[in-house]
């Protein structure tokens, strides 16, 4: 032992008694290199473009760390410089012996340092140590993968080991009757699966269902603590250890979750969420976090008991803990049955704990990841009901102010899920919540903050003082102006929110008028080709019209063009729509004649036909305008509306009873005058 030790010490020293510059480099015996620069740089190549999501790409961190191409400085002790190359060298002329005691002399170096890895990547010594990897001498082998497995931790060594067919080798030796080398192995490719070609290899080399299997430990060493388990049970957790953080990685693309799926590692997952060691519970929860956006990974998560397990973290010490276990919640609250689950365990109150903290509010992923579980979780009524039992309104309110625009549109859409029952439009007023919510529709441009504010809006409306909030602060003129917003989405939402605003509000007719201005830009919306944005300018246009001043302005820029051009939709929603703004249009009677002459009636006494009941009691308003025309009453009576109407004059809604009532008087009084005539 001693002479193996002296042979380290012999190997490390070197000859930098030489008469040299600091900063020469020795390659060879014989050569030696100018300057610093003297170090080559390996070129690796980029490969080709490819439809896989693990291929090879950088990110803008991942550029910034690779840093071995060009090392800007070296080691300044020469000395050091010269024992490394010697080193290398002893490993690829040496005997077995001095290339185990020459490898052993490596691993004290820092080889984490970039400068201590350019050195040896210089002199060719990582496909020196790689070759290694495949000889029968296990001493070899260990010493080798131990210099690998340390260089492994800098991006350009995950890189040249990728590049250089490393990771065949790596994963063959995760079967190698060898523990030691099982484990080095593992966490070599841990590290290797950090870039995307790595995991894209690993995959294809077999590496997802060995390392599957490995994580399948004895229920014993998942329940006792680490320093009490025997020495082959310690090596096992530290392979599971290894294997866990490796397929995290490699969870990050969708063709290795479906590989590790038919591995089958989610009952491996269930059983080691169950583990008293956390560093294993936190690589399974990042697997999980990864596989969770998948529909097949979260049926399984509620089928194996995941979640229950899952749920209990929210109340984790740990902010990573925490904030995957609020993200997997938030993936798993797609499902009503996931929603009852996550009440039932009391995932709702754990949420609202998390947001409550103060410390938390910098905390921008958990908040985000928190935020959103509970907005999933309040499509539920059950869990909306429960909100209310803790407070948890004036909770959100409070977090209105957050910085991060997911915080906030999370937050939003939760209160419209809250504000859709009367008493919690109460509780948003008390808690001073819906001014703070109006004033977002000009401070921001996030979309889905804009559609929930919105929806908020909406649900509130119909609360007397909700309105005069709405109204004094300038809201309907804001929710007016979002539908010049570029989303089609938020210009559909604003221009129902509009018409619920304008029908309960008692200015109607002065708010109306005021919104003049904008009657172009609702014309121009109904050249969109998004059926959502068309139904709801039709909704807004049939509120509107009914302003004489407003139908004036609207018939000089067409709009009864316009409308005629919509009438052949297969679209419900905008026939219903469609139908309300043709009847308020034609309470200008020249109106009432174009949209004859522009073959309207036909198309829209097919609306009668229609499975849906809002189409059926709206087409009832297109109908009583048009009979303003006699020439429409005939055209009508013969496509077989009276019939209809019959029915629909029975309707418990007054406005269709009247509409109703009204087209069959006019149809009646054309064929009146025909007998006369005759």
């Amino acid at each position: 032992m001693n002479e193996m030790t002296n042979n380290k010490e012999t190997l490390r020293e070197g000859s930098a008694k030489d008469n040299r510059n600091e900063t020469d480099v020795i390659l060879e015996d014989k050569t030696l290199v100018e300057g610093p620069s003297a170090l080559y740089t390996l070129i690796v190549e980029e490969p080709a473009q490819s439809d896989d999501s693990s291929s090879y790409s950088m990110t803008l961190s991942e550029f910034e760390e690779d840093r071995w191409y060009n090392p800007t400085s070296l080691p300044d002790d020469a000395a050091e410089i010269e024992s490394i190359q010697r080193l290398i060298k002893y490993i690829r002329v040496g005997n077995q012996t001095a290339t185990a005691i020459a490898l052993a002399a490596l691993v004290d170096y820092n080889l984490r340092d970039e400068c201590t890895q350019s050195i040896v990547i210089a002199t060719g010594g990582t496909e020196l140590l790689i070759n290694l990897l495949e000889t029968d001498h296990n001493e070899c082998r260990h010493g080798a993968l131990a210099v690998l497995n340390e260089m492994s931790y800098m991006l350009g060594t995950r890189r040249n080991l990728t590049n250089l067919g490393a990771i065949p080798i790596l994963v063959k030796l995760l079967s190698d009757r060898s523990l030691d080398l099982q484990i080095l192995s593992a966490e070599t490719l841990a590290n290797v699966a950090k870039i995307k070609k790595g995991r894209k290899f690993i995959r294809k080399a077999g590496g997802i269902e060995l390392m599957v299997n490995y994580m399948d430990v004895p229920h014993q060493v998942l329940k006792t603590e680490s320093e009490m388990l025997p020495v082959i049970q310690q090596k096992l957790f530290s392979l599971l250890c290894n294997c866990s953080k490796a397929l995290w990685s490699m969870s990050k693309s969708d063709k290795n979750k479906d590989v590790m799926r038919r591995s089958g590692i989610i009952p491996v997952m269930a059983k080691l969420l169950t583990s008293v060691h956390e560093d294993v519970v936190s690589s399974i929860m990042g697997i999980i976090v990864n596989c969770a956006t998948q529909p097949v990974f979260r049926t399984a998560i509620k089928e194996q008991g995941m979640l229950i397990d899952i749920l209990k973290l929210l109340k984790s010490l740990d902010i990573e803990m925490m904030n995957n276990a609020a993200t997997i919640t938030f993936n798993c609250a797609e499902d009503p049955e996931s929603r009852k689950l996550i009440k039932e365990q009391g995932g709702l109150n754990s949420l609202v704990n998390i947001v409550k903290v103060e410390s938390h509010k910098c905390e921008t992923k958990l908040m985000a990841a928190a935020t959103g579980a509970i907005w999933k979780c309040l499509m539920n009524p059950d869990n909306v009901k429960r909100l209310e039992d803790i407070n948890g309104i004036h909770v959100l309110v409070k977090l209105l102010d957050s910085d991060s625009e997911d915080v906030i549109a999370n937050t939003v859409a939760s209160l419209a899920e809250c504000t859709k029952i009367g008493r919690n439009k109460i509780a948003l007023r008390a808690a001073d919540g819906l001014v703070p919510i109006i004033k977002l529709l000009q401070d921001t441009g996030h979309e889905r903050i804009l559609v929930n504010v919105c929806r908020v809006i909406d649900n509130c409306a119909s609360d007397p003082l909700c309105m005069e909030q709405v109204v004094s602060n300038d809201g309907i003129r804001l929710v007016w102006s979002m539908m010049k917003f570029d989303s089609t989405l938020v210009q559909s939402t604003a221009g129902h929110t509009l018409v619920t605003l304008l029908k309960n509000t008692k200015e109607s007719s002065d708010i109306m008028r005021s919104l003049v201005t904008g009657l172009v830009m609702l014309v121009d919306l109904l050249k969109s080709h998004d059926t959502r944005v068309l139904a709801a300018a039709c909704a807004v246009i049939g509120i509107l019209a009914k302003e004489p001043e407003n139908l004036a302005i609207l018939t000089d820029y067409d709009i009864v063009q316009r409308l005629s051009s919509l009438v052949h939709t297969s679209n419900s929603d905008l026939q219903a729509h469609l139908s309300r703004a043709i009847g308020s249009c034609c309470l200008l009677e020249r109106n009432c004649h174009t949209f004859g002459r522009l073959d309207v009636v036909l198309p829209i006494s097919k609306y009668i036909h229609s499975n849906s009941e809002l189409v059926r009691q709206n087409v009832t308003f297109a109908l009583h305008g048009l009979s303003g025309d006699a020439t429409n009453c005939v055209a009508m009576e013969s496509c077989g509306v009276v019939p209809f109407l019959m029915e629909t004059i029975a309707s418990r809604d007054p406005d269709v009873q009247e509409a109703s009532a009204g087209c069959l008087a006019n149809i009646r009084k054309i064929a009146l005058n025909a007998r006369r005539l005759k």
